[in-house]
């Protein structure tokens, strides 16, 4: 990254995130107060939505709307703020929801939301508490994905551009839960490919933000062509930010917010199991079949996963990957006519350098 493009990019973040924190807890806060009137249980319940949704993640798929909506309208107003909201809300939704199908007990370095009523449970009928987080856990982002409906349908701008934006939005959902299918049976397969693998990560992680940037181009207005570079231009770099993901997931820090191998105690197909298993030895491909899916999987045994996906190349060519989709990514976002402003522009290059630099 360029020093200082570097710095403006992270302060653009910092204030933006802020802005998206503070109208998030303002929202809540009105959600918490309207449930009081029903029942403390209620009152505890979105209490602990906001505190899940509020305990920490990067917003950036808010802060892609907002600055996607400033590349056309050349401003940022209170209103494309809080409409953003709506995309921070499905993704946690989503999020809620992949926990109890991945089995997780912590997000963010925290306890999952079904974990945290599953606890609570306890002191009432351990012996049902299973069931009851896993319903609360449910419960739990439906109410998101209705919260983030609720905000864009309500959102301050022409009707026209509300249901264009509402379209996106439904079909983010659509995508998201298609891809979740895929991702829970790709496992299944007798050998997957990268291009099943490819098209889960375009479902599951790139509609989504894929979805953000068009809400915030439409919301401003933005011609067809914008709205489908800018879109083509998300798509490529959520994926290369999915493929880093799956490598931090495995080779990262503690700062990544979820224990290290959780990917393969999950039997997840990620990029770099699947090149793993098309390069390795016949006895290294036995041990990693293995090692996927078994819960109990110690730190040894991620040490032996991590050496075989080394050995075999499968590291560096997902790194390699990674880099192809952003060149790509950054090519789809000049192609945007009329051009973006080059505030707008310049985040988003440094956005996709981001997705493949990061650490955590």
């Amino acid at each position: 990254m360029n020093n200082a493009l570097n710095e403006y990019f992270n302060a653009k973040i910092k204030e933006l995130s802020e802005r998206v924190n503070n109208a998030l807890n303002e929202y809540f806060n009105a959600k918490i107060e309207e449930a009081r009137r029903i029942s403390v249980n209620h009152y505890e319940y979105y209490s602990k939505l906001k505190d899940f949704v509020l305990r920490g993640g990067k917003r950036l798929r808010p802060v892609s709307l907002i600055m996607a909506y400033k590349g056309i309208k050349g401003v940022i107003d209170e209103g494309v703020v809080r409409a953003s909201l709506c995309v921070e809300l499905l993704h946690n939704s989503s999020l809620i929801h992949d926990d109890i199908m991945d089995r997780d007990e912590y997000r963010r370095g925290e306890p999952t939301f079904h974990a945290l009523y599953r606890e609570w449970y306890r002191r009432v009928k351990a012996e049902l508490n299973e069931h009851f987080g896993v319903s609360m856990g449910i419960l739990g982002g439906d109410s998101l994905f209705n919260m983030g409906f609720e905000i864009l349908s309500n959102a301050p701008f022409h009707p026209s551009l509300v249901i264009r934006s509402l379209n996106h939005y439904v079909e983010a959902y659509r995508e998201l839960v298609d891809g979740m299918i895929l991702d829970m049976m790709l496992p299944l397969l007798p050998s997957a490919s990268e291009e099943d693998y490819m098209l889960m990560v375009s479902l599951k992680t790139g509609a989504l933000f894929e979805k953000s940037i068009a809400i915030g181009a439409t919301l401003a207005g933005g011609s067809e062509l914008q709205v489908s570079k800018l879109s083509e231009y998300a798509q490529l770099a959520a994926q290369a930010f999915q493929v880093r993901d799956d490598v931090l997931g495995l080779f990262g820090g503690e700062e990544v917010g979820k224990p290290i191998g959780s990917d393969l105690r999950e039997g997840k197909r990620t990029l770099i199991v699947i090149k793993a298993l098309e390069g390795a030895t016949q006895d290294d491909r036995i041990k990693l079949q293995r090692l996927l899916g078994k819960r109990d999987l110690t730190i040894q045994e991620v040490e032996e996963a991590k050496r075989i996906i080394i050995s075999t190349g499968a590291l560096n060519y997902a790194q390699a990957k990674a880099l192809k989709l952003v060149e790509a990514a950054k090519q789809k976002l000049k192609e945007a006519k009329p051009p973006l402003n080059k505030e707008a522009e310049a985040f988003f290059i440094e956005l996709t350098d981001f997705f493949i630099e990061r650490s955590y």
